[in-house]
Formats: C-alpha cells, structure tokens, sequence
C-alpha cells in the first residue's frame, strides 16, 4: 500500500504543476504590466510619451516647455501663406491660413500632447503607449481662429452648397394628375466643417472637405413613391371592350376617379436616414384611393356607351292597311356591378405598358317584345284611333314634321311601359334630317330652332292616344294659343325639362303609325281596343287679355293678327266597365301675340 501511495504522489506532481501555470502565469504578467504601466505613468507624468508627434513634429518624452519650444521652431515657417482648400463634389473655394485668421494654438497642442495616454481606460491608456513605443501616435495641430473671417469663408461656400429640399406633391388639377416629385436637399453643416479646418496635420497647404448633410422635405420618398406609383397606374389609359365594341378613356378622365389625401406618418414609416442626415418629426405621406361613387357613375357612363340593347320586334304598317313585323333583336348589356368592383381592385395594381385593356363582364339583353310575341298579337291588331292635325306649307316644318314623327312609328310600348317623347325621339340633329324652323320660346316665336314644329307631332299623339283613355302622364300647353290644334288640348315640348308622356296602363301592347302629307299629320294608334270610354269637355276659356301697346311683335304672325291671352280649361273623364279610372283636368294658360301694329279688338265677354 505504502508503495502504491508514493506512486500516485509521483502521477499527481505534474498536473499540479501545469495548473500552476495555467492560471497562475497570467496572474504574474498582468500585475508586472500594471507594475510597468504605473511606473511609466509616474516617470512621463510632466512629459509626453515617446515616439508622439504633434502635426508631424517629434516631441515624444519632452516636457511641456521643451515641447513648446520645439514647435515654435518647427513653426518658424510661414505658414500663414499656406493655402486652406474646401472641396464639394467639383467646387472648389480657397484661402490661406492668414486671410481666415488661422493661428496655430501651441498652448492647446502642448496640453493635449502631455494628455495623450494619460486618461481613461487601461486598455486604451495601454493602447496610447503601444502605439507610441511603435512611432505611430500623431494628433493633429490645435489651431484657433481669430475674428470671424473663418465662418464667413465656411458661410460663403454653404450659400453655393446648400439647397432646399422640394416636397412630394400629388394633386388632381384641371388637365388631370399633378406631380412634384420630392427631393433631398443639402445644407453644410457649419460648425464640423469649421472644426475640420482647425483640426489638421500640419500648417501647410492642405484639403478639407466641405461637412454636407441631407435635409429632408416634408413628404420625401418614403411618403411619395407608393401613392405616386397607384396614383399612375390609375391614369394609365384604359381601353374597355365588349363584343365589337370599346371606349378608351385618357389620363385626364382617369384622374377624377382618384382620391388623395395627405396624412402624418406614423411611426416606422420614415425613410432611412444615412450618415448624419436626420428627418423631421412630423414629415407626412399620401395616401391614393378611388372614390367608389365616382366609379360607379363612370361605369355607368360606359354603359349608355357600350350597351347594344336588344330590340323588341317593332310592326309596320302598308298604306292598304296590312300589318308586318320588324323583328326583335337580342344585345349585350355590361354586368356594372362586376364592372365596378374589378375596376375597384385593378385599376390601382401596378401596370407593365403605358395603356391596359380590359373586357367588361357582360350579360346577354333579350328583347321585351320578341318576334314571336309579335306574331302572335299581330292578328289581333286593329286601328283603333286615329287624329290628324294641319300646318301652313313650309319646307323645313315638312322635314321636322315628318322626320320626328317616323320615329315613332311601330314601337311597342308594353303592358305597364310609359311613353316619353324626347327619349324615344332620339337626338335632333341635321345630321338626321331636321332643319332650322320656328318654335315657340318663352311665350315668343322663334325662327332659327333645329327641329322647329315636333310640338306638331306631340300634339297630334297626345290626341290620338287620349281618346283610348290611356293614363296621361305629362303633358303641357304652349306659349300661346294656336288656333290649328284643339284648344286647351295641345301638348307642348321642348328640351330640355318639357317632355309628353303616357303610360300603357292596359293589358296589351300598342304602337302608333303615322302618316305625313305636305300640310299635314295622321297619327294612328294600333292595338286591341281598351273598351273603355272616353269623355273630353268643351273648353272653358277665361282671364282674357290683350297684347300690350309696347309688346314686341311676333315675327311668326301676319302684321295685324292679334290673338288674346286666356286661361283653357278641359276635363277627360275614363270609364272602365262603368268605373271612372281616370280623371283629368288640363289648364293652360296661353300669353298674348300679335303681329305688326296692334289692332283694337273689343274684349269678348267672359264665358
């Protein structure tokens, strides 16, 4: 056992001796270097540390004095003819140590000399010395400026330097999307460039570039480049096609579907900021939608435009009597829901070209009245009223007369449909055959109207379809009375906001045929009679008055033709199987109109 004991003692000797090492050897170094480091602090404590040079000048383990006289020999130079250089990008501004006051401040270089090594960390300090055993620490010239020739040297070249940042700019104008796209400025920073120039290796000529710093506008790229980019996909010009059929709508037009507004940014969403630039606060940032009831409205719009309606079978009359069929037409209608939602999504997506089509989801138009519903109705067709009004010969009242009273002729108006003059008629153009004739214009005639004489057609229609007892929706008396059409029982109209309507209140279709002679119109009413009983009233006429002394005349009336104003009264009664189902009371009130000098006419007695 003894043997074995002394054996393990000889394992174990050097393991211990290893740990000794290990941890005690570190231990034994850094406490002689901390030796050596409090040693050198107390011999260089008044002097600076070997191998430290001052701009370039060895001054390394003298003394304050020594070093100050060290440098003034070394400064025995003149430096203030030296050349001082401020460079930015290719400008250039120059001077010279003298002109901007700039003096070498050897009280400052001796302090700082004697500082370098002394203060701070023990790394560091122990850095400072290594540096300068090696010969490799330097700290640059402490200069002072005298009077202020320095900052307007530096203020000279900001003045040339500096620049306003533009701001992002996003508004709707009158030619469509206006765009200030934003811009960085620049601005010196004064104060780091001024140390620069003081704070150098040497005396002599030297370069020192110009401190520049970013300045930020309030809407910079970070607040501008998302809206801007949703902004033009919207007004990229868009072409829309159904069938055949397409409209191309323009930037302009696009831009009023745009809705934009300017909000602060939150946080997060400030742009980068390089180097030293800094963003204000309270930048803001654009935001780009659609203004949903706008794009309804446009989608709307597009329909009038790209519909193609089907058409109901229409029927055509012969002069012996005989009844034919126009037939029915299937269309194609845009869906504008659909249309609107897909514009809602897609016109703000990114666009690859400078243009975008897109197919318009559409459904398919059946017609109301087709061809066969028209066969079968046709032989149970009859006329079943009819009227005729006159006109004195005119060329362009012929062609007005005529051509806005075929246009009329074998529409259907179905079950429960209402009749409106001026959207059937259609647009009144000389394109389409009208010409200039006279119509009647606040109460006065007026010679120069495209289409002049359609009040002709209205009345005649109002007559003709009245006494079948249909329900009169709209209806209006003209200026002033004209003694060719039944009096109180005309049917003005004009465009826009005076219109003649009636509704087919009855179970079965009906259309109207007409025919024009020379001097002449003939509306017939087509369909299977109503049945019902119609009763019109004589007219009571009221209120009568004389043109004026000092009204104008009216061109339209021979010279001496004077027609008294008044007030017409009329009732229309219809009876249905003995029922009243409708009643109506028409008034009109029609001016005085004369033409030439006035005549003296004794006053009729009032009925």
């Amino acid at each position: 056992m003894a043997v074995l004991a002394r054996s393990g003692e000889r394992t174990l000797r050097p393991a211990r001796r290893f740990l000794w090492k290990l941890i005690v050897a570190p231990l034994v170094v850094v406490t002689l270097a901390l030796g050596i480091a409090a040693a050198a602090a107390t011999a260089y404590e008044s002097r600076a540390l070997p191998g430290l040079s001052v701009g370039g000048v060895a001054i390394g383990s003298l003394e304050g004095p020594a070093i100050r006289t060290r440098l003034e020999s070394e400064l025995a130079a003149p430096w203030s003819a030296s050349t001082v250089t401020l460079t930015s990008g290719g400008s250039v501004w120059r001077a010279t140590n003298g002109a901007l006051g700039i003096a070498p401040d050897l009280d400052g270089a001796v302090a700082t000399a004697l500082a370098y090594g002394k203060g701070g960390t023990l790394p560091s300090r122990l850095g400072a010395w290594i540096d300068a055993l090696r010969g490799e620490a330097g700290i640059p010239f402490a200069m002072r400026a005298q009077g202020d020739a320095l900052d307007r040297f530096v203020a000279n070249a900001a003045r040339e330097v500096d620049r306003a940042p533009i701001s992002g700019d996003l508004r709707i104008g009158a030619q469509g999307l206006e765009v200030t796209k934003p811009e960085l400025g620049r601005v010196v920073d004064r104060v780091a460039t001024v140390a620069g120039l003081l704070s150098a290796d040497s005396l002599g000529d030297r370069e020192v570039p110009l401190r520049v710093r970013a300045s930020y506008p309030e809407v910079d790229a970070s607040g501008f480049d998302e809206a801007y980019a949703r902004a033009s996909a919207v007004i990229t010009p868009l072409t829309v096609t159904v069938e055949d059929r397409s409209w191309t709508e323009g930037a302009a037009g696009l831009a009023t579907l745009l809705v934009i507004d300017r909000v602060a940014a939150r946080p997060g969403e400030l742009a980068p900021i390089p180097g030293e630039a800094i963003a204000p606060a309270s930048r803001s940032r654009y935001t780009v939608s659609l203004a949903g009831e706008r794009v309804a409205s446009w989608v709307g719009a597009l329909g009038k435009v790209l519909d193609h309606p089907g058409k109901s079978a229409k029927y055509q009359v012969s002069k012996e009597g005989a009844v034919s069929i126009v037939p029915s037409e299937s269309g194609v209608r845009i869906d504008q829901e659909k249309l609107r939602a897909a514009f809602m999504d897609q016109l703000l997506q990114p666009v690859g070209g400078t243009s975008r089509e897109v197919a318009a989801p559409a459904t398919v138009d059946k017609s109301a009245f087709t061809s066969e519903q028209a066969q079968q109705l046709a032989p149970k067709l009859s006329r079943t009223s009819t009227f005729t009004t006159s006109y004195p010969p005119s060329v362009s009242r012929h062609a007005n007369i005529s051509t806005g009273a075929s246009q009329f002729d074998g529409v259907v108006i179905m079950p429960g449909e209402t009749f409106s003059f001026w959207e059937l008629l259609g647009p009144v153009t000389v394109d389409r055959g009208y010409m200039y004739a006279g119509a009647i214009i606040n109460n006065r005639s007026d010679e120069n109207v495209i289409g002049g004489g359609l009040c002709q057609v209205s009345t005649t229609i109002f007559n003709a379809i009245s006494r079948q007892g249909y329900d009169i929706v709209e209806r209006h008396a003209h200026g002033y009375y004209i003694d060719r059409y039944p009096i109180g029982y005309d049917a003005a109209v004009f465009e826009p906001g005076v219109d003649f309507k009636w509704r087919n209140d009855t179970a079965n279709p009906v259309f109207i045929w007409s025919w024009s002679g020379d001097t002449s119109l003939t509306i017939d009413v087509w369909s299977i009679p109503t049945g019902r009983t119609v009763v019109v009233s004589d007219a009571v006429q009221k209120n009568f008055v004389h043109p004026a002394a000092d009204q104008p005349a009216d061109p339209a009336f021979p010279v001496g033709v004077s027609v008294d104003g008044r007030d017409v009264f009329r009732t229309r009664t219809v009876l249905e199987n003995g029922k009243v189902i409708h009643e109506d009371f028409f008034a009109s009130h029609y001016a005085p109109v004369w033409g030439g000098l006035p005549k003296v006419v004794d006053k009729p007695p009032t009925p």
